[in-house]
């Protein structure tokens, strides 16, 4: 694990409080690792309370885990155990009754920790991984949809929906991206940063808001870790993550300024159309690490 990376996580998911540890890493096979880690699960519902531990959850990837990553892990499994309480069959669940009960009332801001490692209010208050920035705009653009086909009480209470609003209206705003081999001619692309895929080969773009030059933005376009197919996003910054460069490509936009290939995706489902979000504002971006 990258010695910047803490060897212990938090998250508090409605009244569910999640820990986990990060163990050891062990080498399996070619090209793969093992991470071990533990984990703590309390909740602080007075009408089901509970305090579940364990110190064998094991991860395989193709590096060594981190403690975030342990964090999501045990998320997804959680996610597992409130889709089962909803199960004819209770004799199937893994973990205690109380605690899948749990797992299922807080199921929304469980899928989004699987997903991306922190929850809807953590994206202002702690920040997104950089290499999970784009599947975080994806599930907060899922999840707005989702509160639009919705025609009893929302799933998300108002300042969850107004933070989900302004990260999507965010990453999806009207850019520019110069050509880097002649910033003075016409744009690589101009127009939606939710639809740079259409022009742009996958990478990552120096670009400003559109009649700003001076606000600095970064486009990426990757294909979705969700449906599998192409998406984009703006950003105002991003911290690096060490991922290596990605050889000349022929597509269109392709530069002699090779953009950074994001993470490969691991994940399909079904494409959901972009849910209309609130108008970008002027104002600064959450104080969030990457937005």
């Amino acid at each position: 694990m990258a010695a910047e990376e803490p060897q212990e996580v938090h998250s508090v998911v409605g009244a569910l409080h999640l820990s986990v540890s990060y163990i050891a890493s062990a080498p399996l096979g070619p090209g793969e690792l093992i991470s071990r880690f533990s984990w703590r699960v309390a909740s602080a519902d007075p009408h089901l309370p509970g305090t579940l531990f364990d110190d064998h959850l094991h991860e395989v990837a193709d590096r060594e885990l981190s403690a975030r990553d342990g964090l999501r892990a045990l998320a997804g499994l959680l996610v597992e155990a409130g889709e089962g309480f909803f199960s004819q069959d209770p004799g199937t669940m893994e973990l205690p009754l109380w605690l899948s009960a749990m797992a299922a009332r807080h199921l929304n801001d469980l899928k989004m920790v699987a997903l991306t490692g922190v929850t809807p209010a953590e994206m202002v208050t702690v920040g997104i991984p950089a290499d999970r920035l784009l599947l975080a705009v994806e599930v907060a653009r899922e999840a707005l949809h989702a509160e639009t086909q919705m025609s009893g009480p929302g799933v998300f209470d108002t300042n969850t929906l107004a933070a989900l609003q302004r990260f999507a209206a965010r990453a999806d705003r009207d850019v520019a991206v110069p050509d880097p081999g002649d910033p003075l001619g016409p744009p690589l692309y101009e127009g939606p940063a939710s639809e740079a895929h259409q022009r742009l080969s996958p990478g990552r773009y120096q670009a400003h808001l559109r009649h700003h030059p001076g606000q600095r933005l970064v486009v990426i376009v990757a294909r979705s870790e969700l449906s599998g197919g192409p998406m984009a996003a703006s950003f105002t910054r991003l911290r690096p993550t060490g991922r290596p460069r990605t050889p000349p490509t022929n597509g269109p936009g392709a530069s002699s300024d090779t953009p950074h290939q994001p993470r490969s995706p691991r994940q399909s489902g079904g494409w959901t159309p972009r849910p209309p979000t609130a108008p970008p504002d002027s104002g600064a971006d959450p104080l969030a690490p990457g937005l």
